[in-house]
């Protein structure tokens, strides 16, 4: 039976950087937590935005953020995973040196800095996205120890410009994954959406065939790895859906609502 399910937003429930959601999605939610069932929202976006996305029923959910890095209630912040402060600023100064054409920024729990409020990547996240931006003149002059995250942009290849150099330097110490063509996420070495997702599965003394999660991309692997009812939307990458024991409709297409309406009553 399952008691919990995790889901992936961009290219799984919606169009990448959109806040416009089936609306059907909320009732069906609705309708699964009236029945016990935890429902917990995991994807690379910031609190807000996903906050924001899940208006209706925000307050009944919980929230794997920021690739895995943060998990909290609606209120609260029940745990984080920091980087390491050497390892961030050091990424940040090879996309400089490195990476010309890429631009970057670095999340707390409740926000993200980057360094130009007038770039694409701030209005994108800001106004796409809907994420709490701050904007300050250098992110490696932070002295902070909240930088869960790490992120290199590029609008068309990103993992494509940091394969030969970026992803070499670090993938031994931080865990790298490319969310996306424009996306690579940093974090903490050893942390991904299943690190989070573990710590709720441990919570919650949940197992493995109680967990039911939801994904496109390849960050979401991980998240497969957590649970025994692993589901990928048609549109996924390649390598997804060969690890998914479901394969459903798009996410245009609404799939994850159509196979929560079939498979969960």
């Amino acid at each position: 039976m399952i008691k919990l399910i995790a889901t992936d937003i961009d290219g799984t429930l919606v169009k990448d950087g959109s806040l416009l959601i089936d609306p059907e999605y909320m009732s069906v939610i609705d309708r699964l937590i009236d029945k016990g069932i935890i429902f917990v929202v995991c994807s690379g976006r910031q609190f807000s935005s996903e906050f924001k996305l899940f208006a209706p029923i925000k307050h009944k959910l919980l929230y794997i953020t920021d690739g895995g890095t943060v998990v909290r209630t609606p209120k609260e912040i029940l745990k984080t995973y920091p980087m390491d402060k050497d390892i961030w600023k050091g990424m940040c100064w090879m996309v400089r040196d490195e990476l010309p054409a890429c631009d970057y920024f670095a999340a707390t729990p409740d926000f993200c800095f980057a360094e130009d409020g007038g770039s694409p990547i701030f209005h994108l996240l800001r106004d796409s996205y809907g994420f709490e931006m701050r904007e300050v003149d250098d992110i490696t002059r932070l002295d902070r120890n909240d930088i869960i995250k790490f992120t290199v942009f590029h609008p068309d290849k990103c993992e494509e410009l940091c394969t030969p150099v970026f992803i070499p330097a670090w993938n031994k110490k931080a865990h790298l994954a490319a969310a996306g063509k424009e996306w690579v996420d940093c974090n903490a070495k050893g942390v991904s959406k299943w690190t989070a997702l573990s710590y709720l599965i441990d919570r919650f003394d949940l197992l493995p065939d109680e967990v039911c999660c939801f994904g496109d991309n390849l960050n979401d692997i991980p998240l497969f790895e957590a649970c025994d009812c692993s589901c990928a939307v048609r549109n996924a990458h390649k390598e997804v859906k060969e690890r998914a024991d479901y394969i459903l409709d798009t996410n245009l297409n609404a799939g994850v609502v159509k196979f929560l309406e079939k498979e969960m009553k």
